[in-house]
């Protein structure tokens, strides 16, 4: 069992009641509010119920039930509590399948003294903590003692409700009629610890553009080979001449320049690195286009994002009805004869690309991301991953995705290389562990859904001996499941000693800004994503104020890799790109996740806001059903979604690929036993594998369409 102790400091115990038979004493409700208050926090919850034992012998029991509002003062919850205030009947029911947690609130003389002696001593009290998600606290307001608890055998949030409770305690003796939302609620250590988390400060080339120093690098190395694929290679040499002519050609037929923006529509070859260099040195922003959007969607990206040209073969862009003019990537009309080399064009606070992720007003958002914010971020992967002159880094991850921005030019910077696959290799495992043994690739990156595939199908047709060049392997994109972790240290990293690191991070702040190196030992629970990299600030935050270690709130991210913000839409940028806490003169952008801090330094992962739920009003988070279901014996992968047949209807589906073992009773069993009655799946369909995005993620929207699951799946 978690716990957690504290005492409350001389001055705010000073005044504390010993709870009225009736609870409506003034000073005690207020402590009730407080603790209240500390529960909303720590249990990630809107709605707080508590069952509150009172009296010095802790058996008068009562039940709150109270709605924080931020806006509302600690006196005015103070008021609602003792104007709502019931008896316990039995109504309130941790384990009731229809409700959400019943905390525990327990305030008494020797109350939390009594609880440790029971525990010290192996016994368990009448209000012992025993079902998941729920915590106690434990207060004696005659020698301040405060105890936590929770029925997990670690839990952050145990240590989080007693620094939560007894620092908003002592504020709300001192100003009872200040909102509960303008309250801070960290303490000064916590302060002090979040602030040695983001001691991130490390000094790199943040005056450079990339393409100088893919410039530098070839004066260095220009025999040494930069791109590599089946059928041919380019000398870092051979790189750097042909983008010098490309970037020529932009300038001398569209006279581009800083500032503007080509549109980039091409697969995999040994022309897209040219292609984007040749943009860069022309002092461009590369907007990257996918050759298999419609066409409607690509002539609205190339639109508004104010292209001035689109590079792309005619096999790509005709028929296309493009608003700008088209550029082959090789026009041999203008590579032929003399072209100057182009000077060093633009600077570190131009945009280096354009990427457009999906918006939820139903049209895709553009991120303008700038140089220095791409230097910065490879320059700390090369610091914390250093590749060496005979590394040889895949680009197989679409351009459209901002992945695909270190697989473009992390080995510059190291003067390794990068192999492209043919379009379409990488869904295939045994064509990537080809290229691997071929090639000698020693870094690739995996979404955790295709990585789950990559493993399985290694380990099914032995590929380990064949993927033994690999020293590292990079996943993001995805939440990683503790289930991926082991099977990648049984497949790769114990046979092979091959690294699997966590990423995480927004299009909006450059790729990525945390990482975690997960640990060969055996993973449990959710797989944290990790501490922020070099020049990297991380804020979780709730009502305006940033929280303590193991209190989840919104992830907020600040420094070097923050993004310009949205190619022409300032009212959003101005909503998601809001002044930075603690420094109104930096921004920090709203990521819209949900997370917080773990004691390591590392930052735990919960999902998407908007992946949140709610079942007969209970906010249900679908990524937490996901871990367990990962978890459970013969699972591979699963994905699990809301159905609402009806308006007072919600029903759980889960969609699961694995072993042929599986059963509905089996896996319901599994859930039932470490989950809420109200957040088992109802149904369980089998697929061999599960629908995929053109990105290689579970394509969600597939799996709600009901012809779509009974054509490619199997009801359990």
């Amino acid at each position: 069992m978690a716990r957690a102790v504290a005492r409350l400091d001389r001055d705010t115990l000073t005044g504390l009641e010993r709870p009225a038979p009736d609870m409506l004493s003034g000073t005690h409700a207020l402590t009730v509010a407080v603790a209240a208050v500390a529960f909303h926090y720590a249990a990630f919850v809107p709605d707080v119920r508590l069952l509150v034992a009172a009296g010095d012998d802790g058996a008068k029991d009562f039940v709150v039930e109270l709605g924080i509002d931020p806006a509302l003062s600690f006196a005015a919850h103070a008021e609602r509590i003792a104007a709502g205030l019931r008896p316990h009947d039995g109504a309130a029911d941790a384990d009731a399948p229809d409700g959400g947690p019943v905390h525990r609130l327990t305030i008494g003389a020797r109350v939390a003294e009594a609880a440790e002696e029971a525990r010290a001593e192996g016994e368990a009290d009448a209000h012992e903590v025993t079902a998941p998600g729920v915590l106690r606290l434990d207060l004696d307001p005659v020698d301040g003692l405060v105890v936590a608890r929770s029925a997990a055998a670690s839990d952050p949030a145990c240590a989080a409700l007693v620094e939560v409770f007894t620092e908003l305690l002592g504020r709300a003796r001192r100003e009872p009629h200040r909102a509960v939302g303008d309250c801070p609620v960290l303490s000064a250590a916590g302060r002090r610890r979040l602030a040695e988390f983001n001691a991130t400060d490390h000094d790199f080339p943040a005056e450079t553009t990339l393409h100088q120093i893919f410039r530098d690098q070839a004066r260095a190395t220009p025999d040494r080979t930069a791109v590599l694929t089946d059928d041919t290679s380019l000398t870092y040499a051979e790189v750097d001449e042909r983008s010098d002519r490309f970037a020529a050609v932009l300038r001398r037929r569209f006279g581009a320049g800083p500032g503007d923006v080509i549109g980039v529509l091409a697969e995999r070859s040994p022309d897209l690195p040219v292609v984007l260099l040749g943009v860069l040195k022309a002092g461009c922003a590369y907007l990257p286009l996918d050759p298999h959007a419609p066409a409607l969607r690509i002539q609205d990206m190339v639109r508004r994002a104010g292209a001035r040209a689109v590079v792309g073969p005619d096999r790509l862009t005709e028929g296309l009805g493009l608003p700008v003019d088209v550029l082959p990537p090789d026009p041999p009309e203008d590579l032929d004869g003399p072209l100057p080399v182009p000077p060093a064009l633009g600077t570190a606070g131009d945009a280096a690309y354009v990427i457009y992720t999906s918006g939820s007003t139903g049209r895709p958002k553009g991120v303008v991301v700038e140089h220095r914010s791409v230097v910065n971020r490879l320059n700390w992967m090369q610091r914390a991953y250093p590749l060496g002159s005979d590394d040889t880094l895949i680009q197989k991850t679409p351009v459209i995705f901002d992945v695909s921005v270190w697989e473009l030019f992390w080995w510059m910077f190291a003067g390794s290389r990068v192999y492209l696959p043919p379009p379409g290799a990488e869904r295939f495992p045994l064509a990537l562990a080809e290229a691997v043994e071929r090639h000698r690739v020693t870094v690739m990156h995996f979404v955790p859904s295709m990585l789950n595939v990559f493993l399985a199908e290694a380990e099914r047709g032995g590929l380990g001996d064949r993927l033994d060049p690999l020293h590292h392997v990079f996943s993001s994109g995805e939440s990683l499941s503790a289930q991926a972790v082991d099977s990648f240290h049984r497949v790769l990293g114990g046979p092979n000693g091959t690294r699997l690191v966590n990423l995480y991070g927004p299009t909006e702040t450059t790729v990525d800004v945390t990482s975690f190196d997960c640990p060969p030992e055996a993973a449990h629970g959710r797989v944290p994503i990790g501490r922020p990299i070099d020049n990297t600030r991380l804020h979780v935050m709730r009502h305006g104020q940033p929280l303590p270690v193991g209190v989840f709130g919104m992830l907020h991210v600040a420094g070097s890799g923050v993004a310009r913000g949205y190619l022409g839409d300032e009212e959003l940028t101005r909503r998601r790109f809001v002044p930075e806490h603690g420094r109104p003169d930096t921004r920090m952008y709203d990521t819209g996740d949900i997370a917080r801090w773990l004691p390591t330094g590392d930052i735990d992962f919960l999902g998407r806001q908007d992946h949140q739920i709610k079942i007969r009003g209970i906010r249900v988070d679908l990524q937490e059903i996901e871990q367990v279901l990962l978890e459970a014996p013969g699972v591979v992968d699963c994905a699990v979604r809301l159905d609402e047949p009806g308006p007072a209807l919600a029903v759980l589906r889960a969609a699961v690929t694995g072993s042929d073992g599986l059963t509905r009773a089996g896996l319901r069993a599994y859930v039932a036993e470490r989950l809420p009655a109200y957040m088992v799946p109802a149904t369980y369909d089998r697929f061999a594998e599960l629908p995929r995005t053109s990105s290689g993620k579970t394509d969600r929207r597939a799996l709600a369409e009901d012809a779509a699951v009974q054509a490619r799946g199997q009801r359990l």
